[in-house]
Parts: structure tokens; sequence; C-alpha cells
């Protein structure tokens, strides 16, 4: 009955197809001595949501195309 599935990829599209509950964002800063930070939250949070637009193959119209496939009346 209860189930959690771990993915990594480098291909955001992954994340927002599957409709993932959490993203972890991680961030490579070679400036500052090969620093990693992380972001995390749901695809709604508007951080994780910069985050996923910024990478995405197609940016905002392949994020919209998601919300199209749920056709609600």
């Amino acid at each position: 009955q209860r189930r959690q599935i771990v993915i990594v990829t480098h291909n955001p599209n992954l994340a927002v197809v599957c409709d993932a509950d959490q993203i972890i964002y991680a961030h490579l800063d070679k400036k500052e001595g090969n620093t990693v930070t992380y972001t995390c939250g749901s695809i709604e949070h508007p951080v994780i949501n910069r985050k996923i637009m910024d990478v995405l193959e197609g940016t905002r119209p392949a994020f919209e195309n998601r919300g199209s496939k749920y056709q609600m009346t």
C-alpha cells in the first residue's frame, strides 16, 4: 500500500511528466570551489517551478503542455 520511487536524472521533463511530489534541484558552483547547493519542493512551489522552466526543453510552453493534459471542466 505504500511505495516510494527515487529517480535521479538530468532531464527535468521526466520529473514534470511523472508529476513528482518532490523535486530536488542541485546546482554546482565551480567558481566557489565546486560548492553544491540544493533546492527542493513541489512542482507548484514558485522557486522550483522557476528552476524547472529554466532548464526544461521548450521552457514555458513545455511546462504549459503538461497542464493542458489535465482538462478541468
